[in-house]
């Protein structure tokens, strides 16, 4: 059996399943959300502006106060742009106003 430093380089991150969770990789990651547009580690929680801001002023930085964006009808919202290949591994979102079929997701 190869070195496990070996069999970190070999995997590259992508179909994680609990088979190959404790499995090492290099790839770089990133969580990009309406309080992170750019996934810069360790600044998930850092808006203090944002839709919520009101419902959220007591709470203080660190809170949920940009939890969603609002994007209205006609209207295109870049959530990210970022250069270089990738992998999107989830998509999560939900629509309050309207309906699936009439929303276009662009990759």
């Amino acid at each position: 059996m190869p070195p496990a430093s070996s069999l970190a380089g070999s995997f590259n991150g992508l179909g994680l399943h609990l088979g190959n969770l404790s499995r090492m990789s290099r790839a770089l990651t990133r969580s990009i959300s309406p309080k992170n547009f750019t996934g810069e580690k360790g600044k998930g929680g850092m808006s203090v502006e944002g839709p919520a801001a009101e419902a959220a002023r007591g709470l203080g930085q660190g809170w949920k106060v940009s939890p969603y964006v609002i994007v209205q009808p006609g209207d295109t919202f870049t959530l990210a742009d970022i250069p270089g290949s990738g992998a999107i591994q989830q998509i999560w979102m939900t629509l309050a106003r309207g309906k699936w079929r009439h929303s276009v997701l662009r990759a």
